[in-house]
């Protein structure tokens, strides 16, 4: 049990259940989209596997990187899920950090080896430069580490569509090919969108350690409630670009696919509309936070249904 006692604050530090949900992003994109409307991918199971793999170790390091470099304030917004420095040393948290970039490198190594055309290691040093730049730099500053974070979250998935460009350039069938590109092209809008709203709400609960330590977010500089509405604004587009891809879009979507998304993703949205109009506590704020991610699990839900009808 004293192994535990060590070893479990290195396995939370890095969000496990963030982790899997990245993987599970991928691999339903791979699954449900490229390995059914593609007869010859770039990928198959195992490199497909390495660059699932390989993506956890970035997203891994990036979250060890943030907490190494944003403890103090970590303490004052969030000391229940704190690890560093009391549960995980500086230096030992530094440790930690260099072992997934390294080990995340190596991976990508293996996989450019045996993947033509895919500069998965140039991919993986840029990523990781960008995380560790926006864990010192961009996140203070007003929207722009937002929208950096949001658009690293959108290339989960983006990734992969990056990683066939070859194979669906190849497609025979024009209407396969532009199938895939639509599903790709408006997943990496919605989570772009939908993650870009969860960070503003994140800096709405962390206002109170993050004006301690010296940090200028967009809440800090304008207030709560002008960040309130520019979510209410995000949303709302949000809300439009879904039911407008929903009655428009090429693809041949069935009566329960549209449901679906309309009941478990456009739905919740409305509701997050109307409660962000008159929420005021912290606590609120944290619902709003995991209901935004649950709209993300259900867009995914969206790709699988989607993928049964094609």
């Amino acid at each position: 049990m004293e192994f535990l006692k060590y070893t479990i604050p290195y396995f939370k530090i890095v969000r496990p259940g963030n982790l899997l949900l990245i993987g599970i992003t991928q691999w339903i994109f791979y699954h449900f989209i490229i390995y059914k409307l593609i007869d010859f991918p770039s990928l198959d199971p195992y490199k497909a596997f390495l660059l699932i793999l390989q993506t956890i170790f970035i997203a891994a390091g990036g979250y060890v990187i943030n907490d190494i470099k944003d403890y103090v304030t970590d303490q004052k917004n969030k000391p229940q899920k704190t690890y560093i420095p009391q549960a995980i040393s500086i230096p030992n948290a530094k440790l930690y950090y260099y072992f997934l970039l390294g080990t995340g490198l190596i991976v990508s190594f293996v996989l450019e080896k045996n993947t033509h055309h895919f500069p998965i290691v140039f991919i993986h040093i840029s990523l990781c430069i960008i995380l560790y730049l926006y864990a010192v730099k961009f996140k203070n500053s007003i929207l722009f580490g937002n929208v950096t974070v949001s658009l690293m979250v959108s290339l989960v998935s983006g990734i992969i569509l990056f990683s066939e460009r070859e194979s669906i350039a190849k497609i025979a069938d024009q209407n396969n090919h532009n199938l895939i590109l639509s599903i790709f092209i408006s997943y990496i809008v919605f989570s772009f969108l939908v993650n870009l709203i969860r960070e503003i709400i994140k800096d709405i609960e962390d206002m109170a350690g993050d004006q301690a330590t010296g940090y200028i977010t967009f809440p800090i500089k304008y207030g709560k409630d002008a960040s309130k509405k520019l979510c209410i604004y995000i949303s709302a587009l949000t809300l439009i670009f879904l039911v407008i891809w929903v009655f428009t879009t090429n693809i041949p979507l069935e009566l329960r696919s549209k449901t679906f998304m309309l009941l478990f993703v456009a739905a919740p949205l409305v509701i997050l509309i109307q409660i962000l109009t008159n929420t005021t506590h912290k606590r609120e704020f944290a619902k709003i936070s995991s209901t935004l991610k649950w709209i993300m699990v259900a867009g995914l839900g969206s790709i699988i249904i989607i993928s049964s009808e094609l």
